[in-house]
């Protein structure tokens, strides 16, 4: 009877090592980015203000949650980001966001991101590229994913029948963090 309590004590540490650990993302060391091209004036909007929660076992993410603010992108023109939210929604729709599901790893080593972006209250499934370098306490997270913003149910930016806005979206982001120790 007194070795079944020793054993349990002595695997615990075991489950601990592991359980996922937590990234703190370094908010001065990440950015996040948003290339609109416009026929008369393309745009990158940049997004610094976001929840991630990253989690990493064995040197591998293993699940990833990224939400914001819509109306925290800022373009640098106080008009464009009204006109923005307004296009969006955004006091209708204010938050979006992506969930991980997978990373795939292929043949050459190459990662794939798969998961899931709500914007716009619509959810669809998306991939893009991803790299992960790390030296087991600091991850740096990279990746660039395009959109179609017709496929969250907005319409194409035109003004003045020649102006228009692409509805092909890039997404830019470095994200980096460090393992919190428990």
């Amino acid at each position: 009877m007194k070795l079944l309590p020793l054993l349990i004590a002595g695997l615990l540490p075991v489950f601990a090592i592991a359980a996922p650990s937590p990234l703190a993302i370094d908010p001065g060391q990440s950015h996040i980015e948003i290339a609109v091209k416009a026929t008369a004036a393309s745009f990158t909007g940049k997004l610094d203000a976001y929840t991630a929660v990253i989690a990493v076992e064995s040197g591998h993410v293993t699940s990833a949650t990224f939400t914001f603010n819509f109306a925290d992108v800022r373009t640098g023109k106080e008009a464009r980001d009204e006109a923005m939210n307004e296009w969006q929604e955004t006091p209708k729709y204010p938050k979006a966001g992506f969930t991980l599901k997978s990373i795939d790893t292929a043949a050459d080593g190459k990662l794939t991101a798969r998961g899931v972006l709500t914007l716009h209250n619509v959810a669809r499934a998306i991939a893009f590229p991803l790299s992960i370098t790390s030296d087991q306490k600091i991850y740096a997270i990279d990746g660039h994913a395009v959109f179609d913003t017709r496929d969250f149910g907005l319409p194409i930016i035109r003004k003045f029948g020649l102006l228009k806005v692409d509805p092909l979206v890039e997404v830019h982001f470095h994200l980096q963090g460090s393992v919190n120790v428990r």
